[in-house]
């Protein structure tokens, strides 16, 4: 697929993209089944915040799952007790999905769906390659990247990836090619591979068939 002709306003850095969220609510329902980590402060976060070091996993998780949300909260209390079930499992996989994270999405994507079912109920590839994306700190050349179904549909209905599913879920090798893809397209475009996904996500709506 080639670099797309930007049609739209040259793409920005991403650090201070804000979503509001509700802090109060994140707060409530992490300290009411007693889970591990530090849940988001303020009602607003930049993916710059959700970067912030992190002195463990589930502090990361909860900025992740909180940015991605917004206000609204949907499935939110499933995943939190999907993960209340078993907090060690959740945190092994957590742990060695975010190490994968740095240098092999394909298999940093399958520990979370290995096959046809998330390892974490209610947590499927929409939100967790944000958690993959984000635990890579912001670092540049970092090789997982957003995909959910704006990107999707954007690339599907303007791009030409015709066998990609607009709403997933996406099979490992899938999203392999598209961090790949992404990671060509900014070389090509002398930016960074996680503005393209920002510019994407924006521009998913105009010419859907």
């Amino acid at each position: 697929m080639p670099l797309p002709n930007w049609d739209a306003a040259p793409v920005k850095p991403v650090d201070e993209q804000p979503v509001n969220i509700k802090a109060d609510w994140w707060r409530d329902e992490i300290r009411a089944r007693g889970l591990p980590g530090t849940p988001p402060a303020g009602n607003r976060l930049t993916r710059a915040d959700v970067w912030a070091p992190a002195d463990d996993v589930f502090t990361l998780l909860w900025r992740t799952l909180a940015w991605g949300s917004g206000p609204r909260n949907r499935l939110n209390r499933s995943r939190l007790a999907a993960i209340a079930a078993d907090v060690p499992r959740c945190e092994d996989l957590l742990t060695k999905a975010a190490d994968l994270s740095r240098r092999d999405p394909a298999a940093a994507f399958a520990l979370f769906r290995p096959g046809d079912t998330n390892e974490i109920r209610y947590l499927g590839p929409s939100f967790f390659t944000k958690f993959l994306y984000f635990a890579g700190g912001g670092a540049p050349g970092h090789p997982c990247l957003i995909l959910d179904r704006r990107v999707a549909t954007a690339l599907r209905d303007r791009y030409g990836w015709t066998s990609l599913h607009r709403r997933g879920p996406w099979p490992a090798e899938t999203y392999e090619r598209y961090c790949d893809l992404l990671a060509r397209w900014a070389r090509e475009a002398g930016c960074a591979a996680d503005q393209i996904e920002l510019w994407l996500f924006n521009n998913f709506s105009a010419n859907r068939n």
